[in-house]
């Protein structure tokens, strides 16, 4: 592999990363710069799958959108096979991919993450509203616990066993919350420009909601929606935060398994994608009409936070 190309690709994976992911880039920018880059190729993968499925699938259609991941699925495969060289990937395609095959030589990636990581992906593609809490965590854990899982040798200490099952789904649970409050978050956007809606069936039912009212408040063009959002969601939306909280918690038994250095981003990592929720709080659960941010005045206070928690 030439050396400057490996750079290029590297530094176009943070690239992505600083743009696409705002918290998360926030939150591991600080780990040492191996590492770092590492997490920003395997980032740049799940990012080019994620976009494959979301930007002009309509255009596109099904079954090609779903031929490039099947596709995709077939240069991950080709990487872990004896038959793979650098030249069998396109760099045209995948700029990316020499940092990514490079993070996953190196650190023993293993490939049953990324797999789950394109099965999710598909599922958004055969897209078909969520019926029950059961099936929501199911795809948290396909889209979002696989890139806790993928993540786990590049975070974890050196002489950690990164194939203990406790270890591995401590990463998958801190994944699963994560993508809980992505979807708490992004309600009304999911349903404006995909028509998607993650909040399962059961819950709607249970606490009363109806889809019809959703789409109405995510399309709502006039002041003071907050006025208009009903108590049911409002509890929905609660208990829904509430169980990610439970996932948080997961992983902070399992703090000496990783390494010293990335400790502290890693619980910055998990109490910003926590703090999430409490601006949508703040926000009177506005999460149709806006999309909501913590601020960087809050993410320092987080990083203050993280180090009272890691006792530095």
């Amino acid at each position: 592999m030439n050396r400057e190309n490996l750079e290029q690709a590297y530094k176009l994976a943070e690239e992505i990363m600083k743009e696409r992911a705002t918290s998360f880039y926030q939150a591991f920018k600080h780990l040492p710069a191996e590492r770092f880059r590492s997490v920003s190729a395997l980032y740049a993968f799940c990012r080019h799958a994620d976009d494959t499925v979301d930007i002009k699938p309509q255009q596109r259609g099904k079954q090609a959108t779903l031929a490039l991941l099947d596709s995709l699925e077939g240069q991950l495969r080709l990487l872990y096979s004896n038959d793979y060289t650098a030249d069998n990937t396109s760099s045209e395609e995948f700029p990316w991919w020499p940092a990514f095959a490079d993070t996953v030589t190196r650190f023993n990636v293993p490939i049953d993450s990324f797999l789950q990581q394109l099965e999710g992906q598909r599922r958004d593609i055969e897209f078909a509203d969520i019926e029950t809490t059961d099936q929501l965590v199911e795809y948290c854990r396909l889209v979002a616990g696989s890139v806790g899982t993928m993540m786990l040798p590049i975070l974890a200490a050196d002489d950690a066993d990164t194939t203990d099952p406790g270890l591995v789904m401590a990463c998958e649970s801190l994944g699963i919350a994560m993508q809980i409050t992505n979807i708490l978050r992004d309600v009304g956007e999911d349903l404006r420009t995909r028509n998607r809606l993650y909040l399962p069936r059961d819950l709607l039912a249970e606490h009363g909601v109806e889809r019809h009212t959703l789409e109405e408040l995510a399309h709502f063009q006039g002041d003071s929606v907050e006025e208009l959002i009903p108590k049911g969601f409002v509890t929905l939306w609660e208990k829904l935060a509430n169980m990610a909280d439970e996932y948080y918690k997961s992983y902070e038994r399992w703090l000496g398994c990783f390494h010293p250095s990335t400790r502290l981003p890693l619980v910055a990592a998990a109490l910003s994608y926590r703090a999430i929720a409490d601006e949508v709080r703040k926000e009177q659960y506005n999460c149709f009409t806006k999309r909501c941010y913590t601020s960087s005045e809050t993410r320092a206070q987080i990083a203050k936070q993280a180090k009272q928690l890691l006792g530095l």
